[in-house]
């Protein structure tokens, strides 16, 4: 299967959590092959707070990607989500 983002490509999603919604916006930091962990493609140092999807399931059936999503406010630190591709659309570069 051919990726269907690039990385360095804008995205955009939709997570929930205990009954809210929240649009996230950020990279594609990587693209993970099918059977390859997210974890191999983190860019070191990172800490494991920064760590934002289930490091247990590392493989898939399907093609992955990393998503960088900047903190905010003054920290320059990124969290790293491996949501389902499905939701992932493209986003306006800001």
């Amino acid at each position: 299967m051919t990726p269907k983002f690039e990385a360095g490509a804008a995205v955009r999603w939709t997570s929930q959590s205990q009954g809210s919604t929240k649009e996230k916006v950020g990279t594609v930091h990587a693209v993970v092959p099918v059977g390859e962990s997210p974890i191999d493609y983190l860019t070191k140092p990172y800490s494991s707070a920064q760590i934002k999807f289930d490091k247990l399931i590392s493989t898939t059936s399907y093609v992955r990607y990393l998503i960088a999503v900047p903190r905010g406010g003054r920290s320059v630190k990124v969290d790293y989500y491996c949501p389902r591709p499905a939701l992932l659309q493209v986003a306006d570069r800001e």
